[in-house]
Formats: C-alpha cells, structure tokens, sequence
C-alpha cells in the first residue's frame, strides 16, 4: 500500500520557498536535476516537508481546526443562538399561565369647589389629599390558546435543537471538506512544478535543435506553447490554492495553515454499505428533517391555537385595595380611610372581532401546508444528496483503484528513464518527463482519495451521525 504525504501548508500564500529552493543556483551547484526522481516519492516530499516545518513555528492540526471553528464560525454560532431564543420563548409561554400579580400606588393633591341644590346654595372649598394603594392577582383557569402555545414553544426548542444539529453537522463537513481540498491543492501545484519543469527543458532542446537546423520552427513554437501552456496551468493551481485557503480560514477565522498528516487508510479501506441502509437511517435520523417534521407540528399546533381564539377564557381574579382621602365624598364631609377585599371568577366570551380570528385561522392553514410542502422537499433533498454521495463513493473507490495502478506504472517508468540515463540511453528531458507523469498520477491519486473520504463524510453528515472524533480521523495522527 503507497503512503502520501502531502507537503505541509504553512508557508504564506504558496509554495514559492519550494521552488526557489529546489531552482535555486545554489543548490543546483553540483546537483543532480534526476536525484528527485531517483528517490521515492515519500522520500522526496517528506524532504519538503523538513523544510517547511522548519520555517513554522506552528502549523494548524484537523483536531485544532475543529475547536476554532466550533468557536468562530459564525453560521454555527447563530444556530446556537436561535436555541436560546426559542427557549426563552418557551419560558414565557409557561409564565402566561402562571399567576399574574400587579401593584399600584397614587397620592394626588386635590382642590373641591362644592356647591350643593337647592333654595340656600352653600358653597365650599377645600383641598385635600388622597392616597390609594390596589393589590391584583389573576390566576387563568382556562385558556386553552395558552396551553397550545406551551406545547408550541416547547416543539419549537426541539425544532431548534435539530437545526442547530444540522448546521454543526454541516459545519464538520464544510471544514473537512476545506481541509482536504486545500491540501490536494498543494499536490495540484506539485504536480504543475513538474510540468513546467519538463517543458522548460523541452523548449530549451527544441530551440537548441532549431539552431542547428535539427528541428522545424514549428515543432519548436509547439514546444514554446506546451511551456506557456504548463505556467498557465502553474498559475492557475496557485490560485486554486489561494482560494482553498480563504475558504478554510472563513470557516476557522483565523489564517493559520494546516499540517500535513497522511490521509486514514482505515477509512479509505471501508466497503461501501447498501444505499437501501443509508437512505433508511437518513428517514429516521437526518438533522434537518428533523427539523421539518418539528416544524409542521408547530404550523398544525398554530391552526389550533387559532381556533381556540373563539373559545371563551375563565380566570381567577382576587384583589385588595386601601385608599385615604383627606375629605368626605361630598363637600364639607368628613375624610375617611377604607379597605376593599374582593376575589371571583371573570369569564370572557368572544362575540365579534370584525373578521380577524378567522384571518389568522387562514393564515395558520396556509403556514400549515407550506410546512408540509418544505417537510417533503426536505426529504427529497435528502434522498438526493445520500444518493449522491454513495455514488460518488462508488466512483471515487474505482478511481483510487485506477489510479494507484497509474501510479505504480508511472513509477516504474520513471524508475527505468532514470536508469537509461545513468547508462547514457535517456536524455534528461525523459526523465523529467517521466517524473511529470508520476507527479500528476500521484494528484489524481490523492483526488480520488480526497473524494472517498468526502463522499463518507457527506453520508454520515445525512445521516446525523458525523463527529468531531470521525472528522479528525481523516488524517493520521
């Protein structure tokens, strides 16, 4: 079983420390340009990988990564956030139907002018204080509104619970997927270096041929094309692995570069499970249907709270009031002090709301099918990306089997041209050749490779059953 390796990512931006150390005039002094392609290619990388690790300090491992992004991603962090929000609501729900206690104090200065009917009109005027002090308690007895609400809220907490589920779910699969691909970038710029490597020396042969009238202008500019060709495609994976960068630090917020780690043969060596099994366990356990099952019982439980808005309420009402006035109720009279206890029931019947009950009741059923109409796209979005995903499993596993066969023979191939040469039956030029060809069948290797693990992390991802501990085992420790 081959082993890769890829390069570290901890250098700023690129790999340009990689190439300026191998082009480099210094060390091409006396340095053979096949002695890359006479050593393995874990040999050859883990070279690369001294190099870089020596110029970080510290380079970001998966296990890390995951703690930052657990911390700093903020679509993650505001699904938490609506979980609270919910079960505050919640709490509220249950508090309108516990007792309601208010209190209340005034104390008013007054001025009376009183004049009593009659035949002898006798006019007073006086000022006077009043204070008065009301206690008031209302216990419902019957709200039947409330009592579906409490039900609501406490299904909408659940409902948030699972979104908060899927977008953790979603966040592993984001990260890893990130992950991987900002480390196959690294291989694709590898890959590119050879390339350029190889037409770089062709064009030089081709122009040298030229000069000696060896060899046609044509076949010359062809080879001063493949070359402009192969920096275009350098260029292109740099950018390639700018982007992969950016997209990894969004998610982690914070720029700090991965370490290299070898991919996990284990999970790379798992045989693919029955779609059957997987579209079975997503029915049942899927996050974000879940969520949508909560969701159309929060819309069914809206239409019959609803429709208790035309059922009467019944309350408890119980209340205690002392008042102080400093004159009489009429003018001249004595001020008094008094205290009212008094507690009943209070029943309220709706009779009449110009129509708005019934709006809301059809608000409530359209808000019903719209949440079942979302439950069944929620499913079949489901059913779609496990089926997605196994397949790709499926195709990435016979790519992983081609390619390490690809890579095999390219190996030996390069391993031949490197010996020709020391025999003097190969010019350079094949042996870097050769080792382009090695270098771009160990990319689509690791490509295959990279998409094994992302197509197993989408299917538990679906299934809800993805972990911080089954992320981090992507990679070896």
């Amino acid at each position: 079983m081959m082993l890769f390796i890829p390069v570290p990512l901890m250098l700023p931006r690129g790999c340009e420390l990689i190439r300026t150390l191998v082009n480099s005039p210094s060390r091409r002094s006396g340095f053979n340009p096949t002695c890359r392609a006479e050593a393995r290619p874990t040999f050859r990388i883990a070279w690369l990988t001294l190099l870089l690790t020596a110029s970080h300090a510290h380079a970001l491992t998966l296990a890390e990564a995951i703690a930052l992004a657990q911390r700093n991603d903020p679509t993650y962090l505001a699904s938490q956030a609506n979980v609270q929000v919910n079960r505050a609501r919640a709490d509220q729900a249950f508090s309108r139907r516990l007792p309601q206690l208010t209190a209340s104090f005034n104390n008013n200065s007054n001025q009376r002018d009183y004049t009593a009917l009659g035949n002898r009109p006798n006019p007073v005027s006086e000022r006077y204080n009043s204070r008065a002090t009301q206690l008031n308690l209302t216990q419902p007895l019957l709200h039947v509104d409330k009592i579906i609400a409490q039900h609501q809220a406490d299904t909408q907490v659940s409902q948030a619970e699972y979104q908060q589920l899927a977008a953790e779910k979603n966040l592993l699969l984001r990260l890893a997927q990130a992950w991987l691909e900002t480390l196959h970038a690294q291989t694709a710029i590898l890959a590119s270096d050879s390339k350029v490597r190889a037409s770089q020396q062709e064009m030089e042969l081709s122009q040298k041929a030229t000069d000696k009238g060896v060899m046609s202008i044509t076949e010359r500019e062809t080879a001063q094309m493949r070359h402009a060709q192969a920096l275009a495609e350098q260029t292109a994976a740099q950018n390639e692995y700018e982007l992969k960068l950016s997209t990894l630090e969004q998610i982690i917020g914070t720029d700090e570069h991965p370490h290299a780690s070898a991919l996990s043969d284990h999970l790379l060596t798992l045989a693919p499970t029955p779609l059957a099994d997987w579209l079975a366990e997503a029915e049942q356990s899927n996050p974000t249907v879940l969520a949508a099952q909560r969701a159309l019982e929060v819309a069914e439980q809206e239409v019959h709270k609803q429709h208790a808005g035309h059922l009467p309420t019944l309350d408890l009402v119980a209340s205690r009031s002392q008042s102080t006035q400093g004159s009489g109720i009429t003018g001249g009279g004595a001020g008094f002090h008094s205290r009212i206890d008094s507690i009943g029931v209070q029943l309220n019947v709706p009779l009449y709301s110009g129509g708005e009950q019934n709006a809301k009741i059809g608000e409530a059923l359209a808000l019903r099918d719209k949440a079942s109409y979302e439950l069944d796209a929620a499913r079949r979005t489901t059913r779609l990306n496990i089926k997605q995903a196994w397949h790709n499993w499926q195709s990435a596993h016979a790519r992983q089997q081609s390619g390490k066969q690809t890579l095999q023979a390219t190996e030996f191939a390069l391993q031949a041209a490197t010996a020709q040469r020391t025999h003097g039956l190969k010019a350079d030029l094949d042996v870097l050749q050769a080792q382009q060809q090695r270098d771009e069948a160990q990319r689509d290797w690791h490509k295959a490779r990279t998409e094994i693990l992302l197509s197993y992390l989408k299917l538990k991802a679906e299934t809800g059953e993805l972990t911080d501990e089954e992320v981090a085992g992507i990679v070896e420790k």
